[in-house]
């Protein structure tokens, strides 16, 4: 008999650790993210998780490329220098990576986004971790991969300690 295998939910912490190799939540994510792949767990990206990954990474490498001392002033040029966005490189590699990968991009469905301010309400979550919380209940997704302790508050979902 197979056992069936885990479906979990990606928050975008996982995605930007492993690509910025974080030197404590790197290596962790980069292991979880290969479990998909080798399809020990059935991964779920949310739409707006792939959202927020591409625009974190795209601040930290313009902070790295440009020397931007902050998030703001990261922002600054990006919209400012129109020719900064076209010239980015790592952001785009990354985020195509993720959707060659065996991952399952999961769309908004017709309340998401009305679940999500109860959730918000109901967990004293922020708009985006509800959204996300919202899409797992939507497509009935008991385990999230995340270092937002947040998450942990809310009954319907398992946190992964990684």
């Amino acid at each position: 008999m197979r056992l069936s295998k885990i479906s979990m939910i990606f928050d975008s912490n996982i995605f930007i650790y492993s690509a910025l190799d974080h030197p404590k939540f790197g290596e962790k994510s980069t292991k979880l993210i290969s479990k998909v792949e080798s399809r020990e767990i059935e991964g779920y990206i949310p739409t707006i998780v792939l959202n927020e990954t591409l625009h974190r990474l795209m601040i930290a490498e313009t902070i790295k490329e440009r020397k931007a001392k902050n998030v703001r002033d990261a922002l600054f040029i990006l919209k400012n220098d129109r020719e900064t966005i076209p010239r980015l490189e790592v952001c785009w590699s990354e985020i195509n990576k993720i959707l060659d990968m065996d991952f399952i991009i999961l769309k908004e469905k017709p309340n998401t986004f009305l679940n999500s301010i109860e959730i918000s309400k109901r967990y004293s979550l922020l708009a985006r971790d509800a959204y996300i919380a919202s899409f797992a209940e939507d497509y009935s997704i008991e385990n999230i991969a995340t270092f937002d302790k947040d998450f942990e508050r809310v009954d319907f979902l398992k946190v992964w300690k990684l």
